[in-house]
């Protein structure tokens, strides 16, 4: 097959949860023996050819749709989106492309799919409407987007949620119902990394110098407020704790420094100052590092208020690192509670000490919840298999086989 995937953000640019995504599926639909090409967003027009895939980066101005330009997000999501339609269809002439992947974040395949000039599949994740009715916004940006989040869903010719969880947002916040069987649910897969670089708990160790480590944004939806909130009862209750939070602060553009003066660093020096010699903040890191923090962390903690999937999950039970989560959204279908680690309530600090403390008191859980996780992932979450299964839904679109009419 010939297949165009649409991905914003690629690397070697910083990417975020969709770009990693992408750049697993173009990895392993090349290995499995397919034509692939990604369309990501540059500074200006370049088409590379890197390591076995197409990347062709695009620019975009904003001379289209006017009408729309007091509302930023709508607007530049439709420009590029514009864009990205004219280099598709570039790319059907060019390189004979046969089907589209698209994410339903940020518009990027609503023009193509209008156009019905290609196949359009939507993989679903954690719509703008989704987190906006999350944090109970009512902006008219967000509104709008979320108007068009849901006329991409209408176009798709397949949809392909990652989660159950993330099916059942999509039926209840855009009031989708999706018919004929016309989607299937993939799970997110990551490379395994090679078994000499896992290091599962050692139950013989000493109990004392336990590494707790947090990824990922530093902002409320990510429930960094309740670790913080846990972190003393977990440091007052087991000695020799070191808490690392690896993430770039995100309290300017969620509110929180507009609130309380201060970042997220500086509000828990402000409010936690006794056990600031505990916690490290390392902000924004690169890959390499973080791979070093996976392999030499006891437990990893990720509190989400919402996670469509949590992919992040994943990558520390690559490491056969226990995983803390909260019981929302698609973690349990990552996480198995009470066997590859412990879920607790969103928004419950106490609970998610409670957690911490009892996995740091049990070096046995540690161990066994560890490898499980790890092999689980093995047997399930790997990114051929998640190729392998997008495989499928394209072949039977690219051949007629799936019902494509809108519903």
């Amino acid at each position: 097959m010939r297949v165009c995937l649409l991905s914003a953000s690629y690397p070697p640019a910083e990417i975020g949860g969709i770009g990693r995504h992408t750049n697993l599926m173009a990895r392993g639909l090349c290995e499995i023996g397919h034509e692939v090409h990604v369309i990501a967003q540059g500074n200006r027009e370049q088409d590379l050819f890197d390591d076995g895939v197409h990347v062709h980066r695009i620019s975009y101005r904003t001379n289209r749709y006017s009408r729309y330009s007091r509302f930023q997000g709508l607007f530049h999501g439709l420009n590029y989106s514009h864009a990205v339609y004219e280099k598709v269809a570039q790319l059907i002439y060019s390189d004979g492309i046969q089907v589209v992947d698209s994410p339903l974040w940020q518009l990027e395949g609503l023009v193509t799919a209008v156009s019905n000039i290609i196949p359009v599949i939507v993989w679903l994740q954690t719509s703008l409407r989704h987190i906006a009715v999350i944090q109970g916004r009512r902006d008219h940006d967000a509104r709008l987007i979320g108007e068009l989040e849901r006329a991409l869903i209408e176009r798709a010719d397949y949809l392909i949620p990652n989660s159950r969880a993330t099916l059942d947002a999509v039926r209840e916040v855009h009031n989708v119902m999706p018919k004929d069987k016309r989607y299937r649910i993939i799970p997110h897969g990551i490379v395994p990394v090679p078994d000499d670089q896992v290091r599962p708990f050692n139950r013989e160790r000493e109990s004392d110098g336990f590494v707790v480590l947090y990824v990922g944004r530093l902002e409320q939806r990510k429930g960094i407020l309740d670790l913080f909130e846990a972190i003393p009862s977990v440091l007052e209750r087991v000695s020799g704790v070191k808490f690392i939070v690896a993430g770039q602060d995100n309290s300017k553009h969620d509110g929180f420094q507009n609130k309380m003066g201060m970042d997220y660093p500086s509000y828990f020096a402000h409010r936690y100052e006794r056990f600031m010699p505990h916690v490290e903040f390392m902000g924004k890191i690169s890959e390499e590092t973080l791979q070093s923090l996976y392999q030499s962390c006891d437990l990893f903690v990720a509190p989400s208020l919402y996670e469509s999937f949590g992919l992040v999950y994943l990558e520390a039970m690559n490491y056969a690192n226990p995983v803390i989560g909260c019981n929302v959204g698609g973690v349990p279908e990552v996480v198995d509670h009470g066997v590859t680690g412990l879920l607790v309530d969103p928004e419950a600090p106490a609970a998610l000490a409670e957690a911490i403390t009892s996995l740091l008191r049990s070096p046995t859980k540690l161990y066994e919840m560890g490898v499980t996780g790890r092999k689980r992932l093995l047997e399930k979450f790997t990114y051929l298999q998640m190729a392998q299964n997008y495989e499928r839904v394209f072949q039977a679109v690219i051949r007629g086989r799936a019902v494509l009419k809108y519903f």
